[in-house]
Formats: C-alpha cells, structure tokens, sequence
C-alpha cells in the first residue's frame, strides 16, 4: 500500500496518514493472540482491517470472548452503580495492568455473586427493622390506651 500511495494514484496523505503504510498480514497463534494484540494497540502504531467483514457478528470465531467481555462490562458497571448509590466514589488507575482474562471473569463472578447476596440480606434487614418498629408502635398505642 505504502508504494501505491507514493506513485500517486491515491488521495494526497491528510492529518491522519502522515506516514507512508504498508498493508500487511499477521498470523498470529490463538494462545498468544491477545497479548500480541493488545501489545501492538500499546504501541499506537498499526490500523486493524477487518478481513471478515461480510460475516455477521455471530458468526465470528470471537463472538464467545465479545459476550463474555460484554457480561463484564455489565458486572463493572453494576459495581459503579453500586458504588455510586453507596456514596463511595470509583477510582481509576492509568497504569496498565497485565491481567488474565480468565481470571478477571472468575473474580467479577465472585464479587458479583457477594455483592448480590450482600444487596438481598440488607433488604431482608431493613424488612425486619420496619416490622419491628411497626410491632413497637402498635405497642406504644396500646400501652397508651
């Protein structure tokens, strides 16, 4: 591509492609195509080409890993959302952080699954606590008569 663009019978380079570019192809191993990939994005110096897109989303190798990140980003926002009702303010780190995927999801399914139960055991509290201030004021009202 990078020799097409310079014999001129490409648009003149704007803002964005102020780099001569050559069109290349990875083929990278399934086991370390994440980490290759993110590596790559890292460095901010390539554009992805999408050579499948005549597919549909579904029927993309990669759909199961787009839910699963999906179902994450659910469990992330929950936990804002959570935090935010609580009135604890998310922090954010700009450092990166080298994470398994995996063990990401198991320990956002944990934390879901505690956050949860923490949320339904409060409501069953604050149940009880109004039915025993209700008891106490029956009370209160018939001791009075």
């Amino acid at each position: 591509m990078g020799e097409v663009a310079r014999r001129g019978c490409c648009p003149p380079m704007d803002l964005f492609r102020s780099e001569p570019m050559q069109l290349v192809q990875l083929i990278i191993p399934i086991e370390s195509a994440h980490r290759t990939v993110s590596y790559l994005g890292d460095l901010g110096l390539l554009q992805f080409k999408d050579l499948n897109a005549d597919k549909s989303p579904f029927q993309r190798t990669y759909a199961t890993q787009i839910k699963r990140c999906g179902e994450m980003a659910r469990r992330l926002r929950f936990f804002k959302e959570q935090m935010l009702k609580a009135g604890v303010s998310p922090k954010y780190s700009t450092t990166p952080v080298d994470v398994n995927i995996d063990d990401l999801e198991v320990k956002l399914t944990e934390i879901e699954s505690e956050l949860v139960e923490m949320n339904a055991n409060g409501e069953k509290l604050q149940r009880s606590y109004n039915e025993l201030v209700e008891y106490k004021l029956v009370l209160q009202k018939v001791l009075c008569l």
